[in-house]
């Protein structure tokens, strides 16, 4: 499974990065925060589940993560077993669960074992009817998927906690897709979003241009749209930030 998914990826910044205003401190999350299908192709694990046992680890004489074991109520994709063990890291990117109570999960594989993050859609199961039913109707692609957004930065930055992101977006702008093979042109919703399915291959997105705007890739894009692998089965994410000229 490809490493950059974002469902867990989280990445340390300083605190002057005021583009971030609305987000704590100590991490962040790559964007665009993907869709639940966008979520459900780059796991390698997707089920609900009732948590077991708690086992903290340590590291240099304090707490360095937590493992969890978890008995499966409904699997969506994964290991076919009763118990699965999923870890998660303490620290601003981890994200915590109590013995006992019952979660969706979603789990990707990385250093050999599964772990989840707090950029996940992760949730109690009380939580998650919502998510559960979109998965319920997901089956996993022959091509590859790319999903995208493009957010206007309004005066003070963006805020990526909310929805929609701060600023006004201008509706139907234009998506150019190019692969070896294929140009692809897509055209945004009302909130900026775009999604479409390719086949597998080598890829660059661009926007056509808008007047008064200058628009660029997102430092922090899941995916570079300079250039990407879309991957069969998986789903790329491409984000893009709009600044007034």
């Amino acid at each position: 499974m490809q490493t950059h998914r974002a469902i867990c990826a989280c990445i340390f910044v300083c605190c002057s990065a005021s583009l971030f205003l609305a987000t704590p401190a100590s991490g962040f999350c790559f964007q665009p925060h993907p869709s639940v299908a966008c979520n459900f192709l780059n796991s390698d694990a997707v089920f609900t589940g009732r948590v077991i046992s708690v086992r903290p680890t340590e590291k240099d004489g304090s707490i360095d993560g937590y493992y969890y074991r978890l008995s499966v109520l409904q699997l969506f994709r994964g290991p076919h077993e009763k118990i699965i063990e999923v870890y998660t890291g303490n620290d601003s990117g981890g994200y915590y669960l109590d013995s006992g109570k019952e979660y969706l999960i979603f789990a990707s594989t990385s250093k050999g074992e599964l772990q989840i993050g707090n950029c996940d859609d992760s949730a109690p199961l009380s939580e998650a009817s919502q998510t559960i039913r979109e998965l319920k109707r997901l089956r996993i692609p022959k091509d590859a998927e790319i999903e995208g957004r493009i957010s206007f930065e309004a005066e003070g930055g963006i805020d990526f906690s909310r929805s929609p992101y701060a600023g006004t977006h201008v509706n139907r702008m234009h998506v150019v897709i190019r692969g070896t093979a294929k140009t692809y042109t897509v055209t945004c919703n009302h909130a900026g979003w775009f999604r479409l399915h390719v086949p597998p291959g080598n890829y660059s997105a661009d926007i056509q241009p808008v007047a008064h705007w200058s628009i660029h890739p997102f430092d922090l894009s899941i995916d570079d749209p300079d250039h990407f692998v879309a991957s069969t089965g998986h789903c790329s994410g491409l984000q893009f930030i709009a600044s007034p000229k």
